[in-house]
């Protein structure tokens, strides 16, 4: 294995040790055996337990945030509205919740909790620039408050993760939360004019 090879073998051992015995039982020995190296090795490649579980914890946000970057979409409505498709099915089918859970309850002195507050500000600042581009395009009122919204829709992806965490997927997962992101799409979106006649007169609805 070259370098980049050996260094993604470490990641997927981490986040394997870490679903099956959490945040505190990731030891390095553990950690090693999974990725079928020496714990030498992989200290040469990662020097601390703690880069181990930050890059863990990138790992997981980055193949996140390529899913949805790969997401073909029309403009930024059509955008929000597929991110939020995309959360609700990929938080039942993934590990996700159970990782980012992890690694948000592990100890202060494991330097995580920092490192995940900042991912969820670049989250939240990425659907805040959609919101803006939204504007841009004509799709999104312009008055709308973009950091508001994108806490919103936070809020909601929150919401949904817990609801995994609990085991409470068939009271949230099933229309509740699709509701709730609806209902904040449709708070933002440019209001379509009004059906006209020929005449420019309004059509009976």
């Amino acid at each position: 294995m070259n370098e980049g090879e050996k260094r993604e073998r470490i990641i997927d051992a981490v986040l394997q040790v870490i679903a099956k015995h959490g945040v505190h039982g990731t030891t390095t020995a553990r950690i090693a055996a999974a990725a079928g190296v020496s714990e030498p090795t992989i200290y040469r490649t990662l020097r601390s337990r703690r880069e181990m579980l930050l890059a863990a914890a990138d790992r997981v946000w980055q193949q996140r945030w390529d899913e949805i970057e790969s997401i073909e979409t029309t403009d930024a409505m059509d955008h929000l509205r597929k991110i939020c498709e995309h959360h609700t099915v990929g938080i039942q089918k993934t590990r996700v919740v159970r990782y980012l859970v992890e690694l948000a309850v592990a100890p202060v002195s494991d330097g995580l909790r920092g490192h995940l507050r900042d991912q969820q500000l670049r989250e939240a600042q990425r659907f805040a620039d959609i919101v803006e581009e939204g504007k841009a395009q004509g799709c999104i009122r312009p008055d709308v408050d973009s950091q508001e919204i994108a806490w919103r829709i936070m809020a909601v992806h929150w919401l949904e993760a817990l609801a995994r965490l609990h085991s409470l997927e068939d009271v949230v997962l099933t229309g509740f939360s699709t509701r709730r992101f609806q209902s904040i799409l449709d708070e933002i979106a440019t209001q379509p004019p009004p059906n006209t006649d020929g005449d420019g007169a309004d059509l009976p609805l």
